[in-house]
C-alpha cells in the first residue's frame, strides 16, 4: 500500500504542474513534456500494479490454504476422537457400519460447505481484479488514442515540430484527453486500494464462513454421536 501511496503523491504533483502549466503560460513545449510523463508515468503504473497484483494473490492463495488447512485439521481431529476412539470394540463396530452413512455425510457437507467458503472468498477478489484490469484496458485506449493524434498532427505537419506539438495540443485540450486520463490514473489508483482493501476482508469472511461450517459439523456429529450410542446400549443391553 506504501508504493500506492507514493504513486498518488507523484501523480498529484504531475497533475498540479499540468494545470499550473494551462492556467498561466500555455506553453506548448510544456504541455507536450507534461504529457509524456502521462504516458511514462501510466507505464509505471502499470508495471507496479501488476507486480503487486501477482504478490497480492500468492500471498492470499497461502493465507487461504492455511486457514482452510487449520480448520480441515480440526475437523479431522474431531473426527478421529469421536468415531475412531473405541473402533476395536465389535459392538460400536456394527453400530458404526450401521451408521455409517450419517458419517460420511457429515463429512460430505463439511467439505461441500468447505468449497462453497472458498468459492466465495475467490469470486469475491476476482471482482476487484477485473475492475483493475477494466481500467487499465481504458489507460491503455488513451495511449492509442494519444499516439493516434500524435501521427495525424506529424502528417498533417511534416517537419513542423511546432506546429504539430500546437496541433497536437489543441486536440488534447479542445476534446479533455488530459483530464480524461487524469480520471483513470486516481480510479486506477482507488480500484487498486479497494482490491487490496477485498483481500483482507475476504480473508476474514473465509475464516468466519470456515469457523459456521466446522461448527454445523460438530453439531451433526453429536446427532451422529447420539445415535451411535444409542445402538450401542441397546447391543450392550441385549447380551
Amino acid at each position: 500500500m506504501r508504493i500506492i501511496y507514493y504513486c498518488f503523491l507523484y501523480l498529484t504533483v504531475l497533475f498540479s504542474s499540468s494545470y499550473n502549466c494551462e492556467s498561466t503560460t500555455e506553453n506548448t513545449a510544456k504541455l507536450l513534456e507534461t504529457y509524456r510523463n502521462y504516458i511514462n508515468a501510466s507505464h509505471d503504473l502499470d508495471k507496479s500494479d501488476r507486480m503487486m497484483m501477482k504478490v497480492w494473490t500468492s500471498d492470499f492463495l497461502l493465507q487461504m490454504v492455511n486457514i482452510t488447512s487449520h480448520y480441515r485439521l480440526d475437523m479431522s481431529r474431531h473426527k478421529e476422537r469421536n468415531f475412531m476412539s473405541i473402533k476395536a470394540n465389535p459392538k460400536w463396530k456394527e453400530c458404526m457400519n450401521l451408521h455409517q452413512n450419517e458419517v460420511n455425510k457429515a463429512e460430505m457437507a463439511y467439505y461441500d460447505e468447505e468449497s462453497k467458503c472458498v468459492k466465495t472468498a475467490n469470486e469475491e477478489g476476482d471482482q476487484k481484479k477485473q475492475s483493475v484490469v477494466q481500467i487499465e484496458k481504458e489507460i491503455r485506449k488513451w495511449r492509442k488514442s494519444y499516439r493516434y493524434l500524435s501521427n495525424q498532427c506529424n502528417k498533417n505537419h511534416p517537419s513542423e515540430d511546432e506546429a504539430a506539438g500546437k496541433c497536437l495540443v489543441e486536440y488534447m485540450q479542445k476534446d479533455k484527453y488530459h483530464i480524461t486520463f487524469q480520471r483513470l490514473i486516481l480510479l486506477k489508483l482507488e480500484s487498486m486500494s479497494s482490491l487490496y482493501n477485498q483481500i483482507l476482508a475476504s480473508l476474514g469472511t473465509l475464516e468466519v464462513c470456515l469457523k459456521t461450517v466446522l461448527s454445523r459439523y460438530l453439531s451433526n456429529v453429536r446427532l451422529v454421536m447420539g445415535n451411535l450410542n444409542h445402538c450401542y446400549n441397546i447391543r450392550t443391553l441385549s447380551e
